[in-house]
């Protein structure tokens, strides 16, 4: 039987102070108790959560920028201002474009001045969103080579086509001329358009012409 104070050797079976380290007869070392062991796994177990927990939560954060980034992609992608003629231009779901360009110096006694010739553009407004939408010629604005930007020309050369102002309904087309006196053979026109042409300092997107 174990006296108090004593403990049984794990190897050899003899019985050995409590406090022993090394048993006297077989000469080999105690272990550690198993509640310690235990003990110990607890703990590391413990601090391994920690480390991969926290290593986890950066992952929505990585997610999160690259949403962000694919956003400011879309917003780059919606910004676009530049178009060319021929290419249809989709502004808070309406669609615009320039179907033909005319250039003349006038006719009878509706002459273009020294230099200068009538540039007739026909565009076409389509309204692809659920709201009525209110069309005018003079959202319209001329740019030539020389960063001078006009208004439509008082000009009779177009009367029979000249685009007017009015309301558009959900699904309403619209298309009509207008007219512009600018340098003959400027190869640098666009056509700038305007969502409010009286606060509007800047246009809201250009159409290069041809």
């Amino acid at each position: 039987m174990k006296k108090e104070g004593t403990k049984i050797c794990k190897h050899c079976k003899s019985e050995i102070a409590a406090d022993a380290k090394i048993c006297p007869h077989c000469r080999k070392k105690q272990g550690m108790a198993i509640w310690k062991i235990v003990l110990i796994a607890i703990v590391v177990v413990a601090i391994i959560s920690v480390v991969f927990g926290g290593g986890s939560s950066d992952e929505p954060s990585s997610s999160g920028e690259s949403k962000t980034t694919t956003t400011k992609k879309e917003d780059k992608k919606e910004t676009k201002k530049e178009f060319s003629q021929g290419e249809i231009v989709n502004f808070k779901g309406v669609e615009y474009s320039v179907t033909d360009v005319k250039k003349t110096t006038g006719e009878d006694y509706d002459n273009a001045k020294d230099g200068y010739e009538y540039v007739i553009v026909t565009v076409k407004i389509e309204n692809k969103s659920d709201k009525k939408i209110s069309y005018n010629p003079y959202d319209w604005k001329m740019e030539n080579s020389k960063g001078q930007e006009e208004d439509n020309a008082f000009t009779i050369v177009d009367s029979d086509t000249s685009l007017n102002s009015g309301d558009l309904n959900p699904g309403g087309v619209v298309e009509g001329t207008i007219a512009y006196e600018e340098p003959q053979g400027d190869t640098g026109l666009k056509l700038n358009y305007f969502d409010n042409s009286l606060f509007d300092e800047d246009a809201s997107f250009k159409i290069t012409l041809n």
